[in-house]
């Protein structure tokens, strides 16, 4: 046989597919690639090496398969890079988790991954959409390659979506939904946790390229390199780089860009595997301000009571924006992390798994307002950042039907937040601010914890565990010494000298699975789980003065309950690794501290609440045959407020709907594989729906009666890879062209909307509403190349 092989198209397919294994290769050539004869015995001896490596190697990956969800006692889902893929080249973390069931995001920037996102998890949510409402905003911890990426005690820029600008480098992601078991459960998981899972080292070499470009300016780069294994080491480097303006209409075409690099080496030993990984981050974009619905008497294009058109979607335009003169927001988001993990087999029986890490975040806010003349803050500068050093180690034991796991986690935090808010025409600057404020919080998370799974007979298991919390917190207004230098009057906006409290708290929780069938069974969940109080519940931007009551402050509680079921069907008529999971939940959330914004920065309104969140989740997935994918979900979600009371002691609200979580999510999707001479051509169909949602008064600070419309968006691409061109450059697999339309139909609609009490535009905008459009259509392709 030739060195150049080509590959026959039969085998061409399955190895597109993943079902190339070893054998295959063998079976299909019998030869390596330089011509000479592989006896048996040799190809099993390489077989079995590259599958002890394999193993080593997927130990360290940490991505859900559908098999380990259908055997946790767990609500679960995960996504994989077919998935992912729906939302497009240009899209970021929250367009991917869009896909899972139960999931709803919002955002601003279209399906730019530039851009921040909101994103809940069946009610409870974590990022930032610019619009308060929130039932809990950060109740959702996120990971990266298993390492938390949340600032500890942040009641705004916990974490952000464009912190993730990169799916080309993203295998997998994982979702826990609820507060799950123990060993997996973190500082913010009272509504889920979220592990974003990056490209992995392997066993061979490879390496990829790809670049996107499309609408709005949108042009990318991403990369990957993997080692292979040399002598127990192996690595992978991935990154990328995109940029875009916006789709808004205008004069200002505000630029965004993003950038993400990771890389991690994994050293493989006969009793476990040691792994080094780093991630940097960095996106800077220009955020799009909010438009009237309807035109409003006074609010023009060129500022209040201009002689200039009126500014609405029904007045300027559906997608118009105003000119930077009169409004401008950067925002800056980057960080970067290091970490190690270890994972060392003491005996047959027990392991050891040990992981530390360091982050530090940093964000710039710089905004710019002309729109109301006069104002003695007109212009911001906020800069708040963080530093964060943790450690996570627990041993597990597998006994007679049972596997025990046991450890503990401690994570330190130091948090500063100054800000600055002046009016250069009126003798003020960033270092002479009319307002400012800093604040500087220390923070210790820490936990012990124990779990057992108990599995008397094959079929059924419990799992039983329990957690002790302790949040340590300490403010401090560091003011007077961030800004020495003030003019007459100067306000600070944090009026409370220093706060400190210690919270405790127990966590138990128990799983239940019983699985009558192979292919079905049944599941139950609970778990108590608790939350620390926000920055602004010690004081922090709290510019009503006061003390804090540490005897009413309490730590937000969610006490979870899952009852479900699920089937997994390998091979059956059309059925082909099938899976269908639904499941009830029901999420009691009390001790709730609601926090309105009317500026920037300055806490205005603060509601205490109780909230139920629950509904019921469907999901499926099947392969009715090589050439066909299929997937789809559905949620159905009621979140409403045992009580809500108003900042002030106002009339207390029983019943009320929590604003911002639709009752309905619907996603699907098809794919469609078909090999043709050489070419293998892959057309996707995703459609999404989110109904209606009850709006946030930002008058009265609380839920309004009011809804905005549901919408409905659909996303078509086609993909074509090739080996064609191995034959004259032998070191290329594969090359592969994607295109795709977006919002498909061009749908007119608003993932944003709110009530405004007249702060953003002034004169007559009271009571009105404001919205942030979704995008129009657009198109995007990629072209990529894998060696």
């Amino acid at each position: 046989m030739n060195k150049r092989t080509r590959m026959n198209p039969l085998l061409f397919a399955m190895c597109t597919a993943g079902l190339c294994t070893w054998n295959t290769l063998t079976a299909a050539y019998g030869a390596n690639s330089g011509g000479q004869s592989t006896s048996v015995g040799e190809v099993n001896a390489s077989a079995s090496a590259l599958s002890k490596s394999a193993k080593a190697l997927a130990s360290t990956d940490g991505k859900l398969t559908k098999k380990k969800i259908f055997q946790s006692t767990q609500s679960q889902a995960v996504l994989g890079k077919r998935e992912i893929q729906g939302v497009g080249p240009a899209a970021g973390a929250a367009q991917a988790l869009s896909l899972a069931p139960g999931i709803a995001v919002r955002g601003y920037g279209g399906i730019s991954s530039t851009a921040r996102y909101e994103i809940a998890v069946r009610g409870v949510k974590v990022g930032w959409s610019s619009v308060n409402g929130d039932v809990e905003r950060n109740g959702l911890t996120v990971l990266f390659d298993g390492i938390p990426m949340n600032n500890l005690i942040s009641h705004n820029g916990g974490w952000d979506s464009n912190e993730i600008p990169i799916l080309q480098m993203i295998h997998g992601i994982n979702v826990t939904y609820g507060p799950g078991n123990p060993a997996g459960r973190w500082f913010d998981s009272v509504g889920g946790t979220i592990n974003f899972v990056p490209l992995q080292p392997s066993v061979n070499p490879s390496a990829e390229i790809g670049t996107t470009f499309g609408s709005n300016g949108t042009l990318g780069y991403n990369f990957d390199l993997k080692t292979g294994m040399y002598d127990g080491w192996s690595a992978v480097l991935a990154g990328g780089y995109t940029k875009n303006n916006t789709f808004r209409t205008g004069t200002f075409n505000a630029p965004s860009q993003s950038l993400a690099y990771f890389g991690k080496a994994v050293k493989t030993f006969r009793s476990g595997t040691f792994s080094l990984g780093g991630y940097v981050d960095s996106s800077r974009e220009f955020r799009p301000n909010f438009i009237p619905v309807t035109p409003i008497p006074g609010i023009t294009t060129q500022g209040l009571n201009a002689n200039a058109p009126l500014y609405s979607q029904q007045t300027s335009g559906f997608y118009a924006s105003l000119p930077e003169s009169i409004w401008f927001k950067q925002l800056k988001v980057q960080g970067y992390m290091l970490y190690s993990k270890l994972n060392l087999q003491l005996s047959r029986d027990v392991t050891l798994h040990e992981m530390a890490w360091y982050r530090h975040g940093h964000r710039v806010h710089y905004r710019i307002t002309n729109f109301v003349p006069g104002s003695s803050v007109n212009s911001e500068y906020y800069h708040p950042n963080s530093e964060t050093y943790g450690d996570k180690l627990y041993f597990d034991w597998r006994l007679p039907m049972n596997l025990l796991k046991a450890g503990g986690s401690w994570i330190h935090q130091q948090y500063t937040t100054p800000y600055a808010g002046y009016n250069t025409l009126m003798g003020t600057s960033p270092s002479f601010p009319s307002q400012y404020n800093s604040d500087v919080l220390y923070n210790n998370y820490l936990t012990g914890f124990i779990q057992d799974t108990f599995t008397p007979f094959s079929g059924f298991k419990i799992t039983p565990g329990i957690a002790a919390v302790q949040y340590q917190t300490q403010m401090y207004n560091n003011g007077a010494q961030a800004f020495p230098n003030l003019p007459a009057g100067a306000q600070n906006q944090t009026l409370i000298n220093s706060a400190a409290d210690t919270i405790s708290g127990l966590e138990p929780s128990v799983g239940v699975r019983f699985a009558p069938v192979k292919w079905g069974s049944l599941y139950a969940h609970y778990a108590r789980s608790y939350q620390n109080p926000t920055d602004n519940n010690f004081g922090a931007y709290n510019s009503h003065g006061g003390n804090i009551d540490f005897n009413s402050l309490k730590p937000v509680k969610s006490t979870d309950y899952e009852v479900g079921a699920k089937f997994f069907v390998h091979n059956w008529m059309l059925l082909h690794n099938f899976t269908f999971n639904i499941n009830y939940y029901y999420d009691h959330l009390a001790n709730e501290t609601i926090a309105t914004y009317l500026t920037n920065i300055a806490q205005t309104k603060f509601a205490a609440a109780n909230a139920v969140v629950n509904g019921v989740n469907i999901a499926m997935a099947d392969n009715p045959s090589w050439n066909w994918h299929l997937f789809a979900n559905l949620a159905l979600n009621h979140s409403y407020y045992t009580s809500y009371t108003p900042q002030g002691g106002g009339t207390t609200l029983y019943g009320a709907n929590v604003s911002y979580s639709p009752y309905l999510t619907m996603s699907a999707g098809i794919d469609y594989r078909y090999y043709y001479h050489g070419f293998l051509f892959s057309p996707q169909f995703v459609d999404q729906y989110t109904s209606s949602q009850y709006l946030f008064n930002n008058l009265t600070g609380a839920p309004s009666h009011q809804k905005q419309p549901g919408y409905n968006v659909s996303n078509l691409s086609l993909g074509i890879k090739t080996t064609r061109l191995n034959p004259y450059i032998p070191t290329l697999k594969d090359v592969k062209l994607s295109v795709g339309i977006y919002n498909l139909f061009d749908a007119h609609y608003n993932p944003i909307e709110y009530i405004t009490s007249g702060g953003y535009f002034g004169g007559n905008s009271t009571g009105a509403i404001l919205a942030d459009p979704g995008a129009p259509r657009q198109y995007f392709m990629t072209v990529s190349a894998k060696f």
